[in-house]
């Protein structure tokens, strides 16, 4: 069956503010739609489906916004050594914050709770960290420790990619040797598939069922890829433009970017074969 990759912009800065605004990170969910942090002024603002809202804390620069429910996002500065994960109302009033460790590279947030991936700076560091991969309640409780609480497991030296799984469970992509690992948090276990070293060092990864989607891997010219599991036998599906990020398999799009032209963009594969035979 042919794959198709197609794409849909969903946000665009004005011409007239693009000196004056940037776009810093965003999150789309087809139930709520999307949610953005803008750089505006040397200030960052939030805005809910193009409404901006007023917050009732004033935190550090925030770097990346997640929707967690219909009412409730969050949102997360790279501010160190103070609380630096926010959970916020559609009103903007603080609910819930605590320390998500130092040197986050990822964040994902499913029903089981709030995953923080590292870079290589906090897994060599110090504190929570060097778990290289936690799960967080809602309020910042420790549910699951990567290093110490898994029942088998590889070693994270810096997590290059993290995204959603069906369940409770997500996918990361670890240095040093890039496995493919599907964590469950329920039982604390971990699967692990070998992936071809031609999609090594990608930076985004999304799972659809029996195929996994990569992005950008080493000297990829910000190619993607398809691969289904288990398999060595990598297909193009094209280059994209933009920094990416995987979204959950419940959405009808694979990934969402932020291109060098300040949009915010949708790409879907289309690709039939996913969930045949599961």
């Amino acid at each position: 069956m042919s794959q198709t990759l197609t794409k849909e912009v969903i946000y665009t800065v004005s011409s007239q503010l693009e000196k004056s605004v940037e776009i810093v990170d965003a999150d789309w969910r087809d139930k709520y739609g999307l949610a953005v942090i803008l750089l505006r002024h040397k200030k960052t603002v939030v805005q809910l489906n193009g409404v901006e809202i007023t917050m009732s804390f004033t935190p550090c620069k925030l770097s990346k916004i997640r929707w967690i429910n219909d009412n409730r996002f969050l949102a997360a500065t790279y501010e160190n050594n103070k609380r630096n994960i926010f959970i916020v109302d559609l009103s903007g009033k603080l609910l819930h914050s605590f320390k998500g460790g130092e040197a986050f590279e990822e964040i994902v947030v499913g029903k089981e709770g709030i995953w923080i991936s590292y870079f290589d700076e906090g897994i060599f560091g110090n504190g929570i960290s060097t778990e290289g991969l936690v799960l967080f309640d809602m309020t910042g409780n420790i549910l699951l420790r990567y290093h110490s609480d898994l029942l088998n497991r590889n070693t994270i030296a810096d997590c290059y990619a993290l995204c959603e799984g069906r369940g409770t469970s997500v996918w990361i992509f670890p240095y040093t040797d890039f496995p493919l690992v599907e964590i469950n948090s329920k039982e604390r276990t971990s699967r692990t598939y070998p992936v071809p070293e031609l999609l090594h060092g990608a930076h985004a990864l999304c799972i659809r069922g029996k195929y996994a989607y990569f992005f950008d891997p080493y000297n990829s010219n910000q190619k993607m890829y398809q691969l289904k599991i288990g398999t060595q036998k990598p297909l193009l599906l094209g280059t994209v433009q933009g920094a990416l990020r995987g979204l959950d398999p419940s959405e009808t799009s694979h990934f969402i970017s932020i291109s060098l032209n300040q949009e915010v963009v949708l790409y879907q594969v289309i690709n039939g074969d996913e969930y045949q035979y599961i």
